[in-house]
Order: structure tokens, then C-alpha cells, then sequence
């Protein structure tokens, strides 16, 4: 069996590194020069910088940690919050928190029916009631606390507008247990030489993987799918696509409509190295959710050195980075140097016009007759050990196909 995954994010290269440890052969195809995706740390003697994906909200992910070798830790995050004046606030008084726990269980209650659907760790049919935006959806429910409380990560996540998101994603990342986690501050895991380490970790058990060969088409050829780049094509029995390809590269009419209608979120993040010691992830409460404002920043001290990575939403601007360093200074952040800027395409999602309730049912249902399989951000809940849990449920599927067959 042959399979050819596209795309080398974190997703692509768990896939690929899964199916060959079954002995199936795999080749990776890559636009960039370069593999990992959002999984991207800069490297300067001993410090490591996540300029991407910064930890995993779970445990799930230790398992593959542990067969890989890499070196992990798990660690407080702690959190803090400033108003437009820079001053140091709570994010929710003692009554607000009172508030919040009465509002978790009648969440609870409201969301039971949905469970199934909310648990799956893909995305899939879409209950009606979900359909709608999350501040509607907490208005009509007066919920106004646990969006006071979650409104932060939303941010940190990428979702932006909440008027534009549905609850139907923030749910999907934001369950119940998520929700409980940021409350009692359970540890989050990180790795020590960063996200690019676990990337190189997956590489060197891939045995093919292709660079900066962009995939121009994909293509059904009676029981094989052929797949072109600009420099020849080849066959394969099966291929799983990771990321967002442009309009008629695949030829399949229901596939090409999410690649269609897929939008993501234009996201910044700006690295510094500071001299300023004993830092914490800071929220700036008025900037929430607007673009061109710095949303948070998370630092990380390594020896005596200390980077601090900001992120605000839009596309890279001088007039934007400039806002961005003079909020971190008028905290009193002493900047030594800036070290890099990177923009990011976040939150691979459809706006409330173009979705359905049956839109992702109905790409889950082809996928199990086709040879073409969408997988990782496309089709769940961007997190890496979300991802994790739906990249090796799809490729257990597939093994087990492939296993059935050959026997």
C-alpha cells in the first residue's frame, strides 16, 4: 500500500510517521522548504523559542513523546491581566468567580444533549442550536460570566470576532473538562528543546519526504489517486490532505467546496529578549478580540536569558509591530532586542454564511468510500493533542483497512 500525505505540519508528519511504523509506505509532499507548519521554534545557543504551537493542554500526547524520545516537561502556566492603562486586574472578582461555577453547571445541563457530538474529536454534524454565535449563544443563555472567563483563550487561540464565531467551535475546543483545567490551573506539558524538536523526532522515522514541491493536482485515476507536482507526478492507493489546497486541485466537487469556503485568521507573533525577570503570560483585557492589538504575550526564561513571543491578529505592519512593543514597554518590560516577527494563518474554520449542519457530516460520509481523506485542522479542532487523537484514529482506520485487505 502506498500513501501520500500533503502537507508536513504537525499533522501530516504524525500521519506519516504512524503508517510507516505499520510498514506502509508513505511519502510526504511539502510546499515550503522547510517541514513542522506551526510546530516552529528559533534557536539561539540555549534558549528555545516557540514561535507557534507553545504546549499541549493535555496529557494525551505523552505516549508519543515517550516512543519518540523526547524530552518534555509539565508546568504551571501562570496568568495575569492588565487594563488599558496597564495596570495590573483581575480577570473576575469573587462574585464573578461565584457566578462563573453557578454558570459551568448549567452549561453542563445545556450542553448534555450535544455531548456526542461536542466529544468527537472531529468535527462533524452540527446541532442547530450550535449553529449560532457564541456571544448569542451566551446571551441567550446568560452565560456572561463563562465568557468573561474563557474570552482570553479564545483570543490566545485565535478565534477572533466573537459576534463571527460559532459556539459550535469554541465547544469543540473549549469542552467542559478544558474549561475545569484553566480553572484549577492543572499543569500543562511542554517540551524542552520546543515544537520543532518533536518535528524532527517524526522526520528521522519518515523515510520520504518531498520539499517544496507544491501539489498542483489530485486526482482519482480508476482505483488509484495520482498526485502532480510542477516537476511530475506519481500514483498512490490512498491520500490524506492536511491543509487548505487551492481552488480545483483536487478534483472532487465536495472536497473543493471546503477548500473553497475554509477561512482562516491572519495571526502575529513578535519574538524579544528581555531583561526583565519573573514574567508571566499577560492578557491585555481591552485589546481582546481586536485586530491589530496585542492580545497576550507568553514569556519563557532559560538560564539567564528571557524571550518574551506577543501576538495580536492581522497581517504584518510596521504600525502594528510598533503598537505591539510599546505595550510591552509601557508595562516596564525592558526590551534588549527584537529577535524575529512571523506571521501565521490560524483557525481553519467556515463563516456562519457558508456553513451547514451537515457540512463536515457530509465530508466525513465521502471520506469513507473515497481514496482522498482530509485530515488534522481541516477537519477538528486545531489543538496538538486534539490533533493527535484524530490523526491516529484516522490512520487506525486505515491500517486496519489496509490489514483486513491483506489478509
Amino acid at each position: 500500500m502506498r500513501v501520500a500525505v500533503i502537507g508536513a505540519g504537525f499533522s501530516g508528519m504524525l500521519a506519516a510517521y504512524l503508517l510507516e511504523k505499520e510498514g506502509i509506505e508513505v511519502t510526504i509532499y511539502e510546499k515550503n522548504d522547510y517541514i513542522g507548519g506551526h510546530c516552529r521554534t528559533i534557536v539561539s545557543k540555549d534558549v528555545f523559542t516557540e514561535l507557534g504551537t507553545i504546549f499541549s493542554f493535555s496529557n494525551r500526547i505523552k505516549k508519543l513523546l515517550i516512543d519518540l524520545k523526547v524530552d518534555y516537561r509539565q508546568h504551571f502556566l501562570y496568568k495575569t491581566y492588565v487594563d488599558e492603562s496597564y495596570n495590573t486586574v483581575e480577570l473576575m472578582s469573587p462574585k464573578e468567580v461565584a457566578s462563573l461555577m453557578e454558570e459551568l453547571t448549567r452549561l453542563e445541563e445545556i450542553l448534555r444533549p450535544y455531548q456526542a457530538h461536542l466529544d468527537d474529536p472531529n468535527f462533524g454534524y452540527i446541532p442547530m442550536n450550535l449553529m449560532i454565535s457564541f456571544n448569542e449563544f451566551v446571551n441567550r443563555h446568560n452565560l456572561k460570566s463563562i465568557r468573561q472567563f474563557i474570552f482570553p483563550f479564545l483570543s490566545s487561540f485565535g478565534f477572533g470576532n466573537l459576534e463571527d464565531i460559532q459556539a459550535y467551535y469554541v465547544f469543540k475546543a473549549f469542552n467542559l473538562n478544558i474549561l475545569n483545567a484553566f480553572i484549577h490551573g492543572d499543569r500543562l506539558l511542554s517540551i524542552d528543546k520546543g515544537m520543532s524538536e518533536l518535528i524532527k523526532k517524526l522526520s528521522l522515522n519518515i523515510t520520504d519526504i518531498r520539499y517544496a514541491l507544491e501539489v498542483r493536482n489530485v486526482e482519482v485515476t480508476y482505483d488509484k489517486v495520482k498526485v502532480e507536482s510542477s516537476y511530475g507526478s506519481d500514483y498512490f492507493d490512498k491520500v490524506l490532505i492536511t491543509t487548505k489546497l487551492p481552488k480545483n486541485v483536487i478534483k472532487d466537487q465536495l472536497y473543493n467546496q471546503l477548500m473553497e469556503k475554509i477561512e482562516t485568521n491572519a495571526f502575529i507573533a513578535c519574538a524579544y529578549e528581555v531583561t526583565s525577570k519573573n514574567l508571566a503570560t499577560t492578557y491585555f483585557k481591552a485589546n481582546l478580540g481586536k485586530p491589530g492589538k496585542l492580545q497576550f504575550f507568553y514569556p519563557s526564561m532559560q538560564g539567564k536569558r528571557t524571550t518574551l513571543v506577543a501576538y495580536a491578529y492581522g497581517h504584518v505592519e510596521k504600525e502594528i509591530i510598533d503598537g505591539m512593543t510599546d505595550d510591552i514597554r509601557n508595562l516596564g518590560i525592558d526590551i534588549k532586542h527584537m529577535i524575529t516577527v512571523k506571521q501565521w494563518y490560524i483557525f481553519p474554520h467556515l463563516k456562519k454564511h457558508n456553513l451547514s449542519q451537515d457540512f463536515y457530516k457530509n465530508i466525513k460520509d465521502r471520506q469513507k468510500t473515497s481514496n482522498i481523506c482530509l485530515i488534522g485542522s481541516l477537519v477538528s479542532q486545531p489543538s496538538i493533542d486534539n490533533l493527535y487523537v484524530s490523526v491516529s484514529a484516522t490512520v487506525n482506520e486505515i491500517i486496519s483497512h489496509y490489514k483486513t485487505k491483506k489478509a
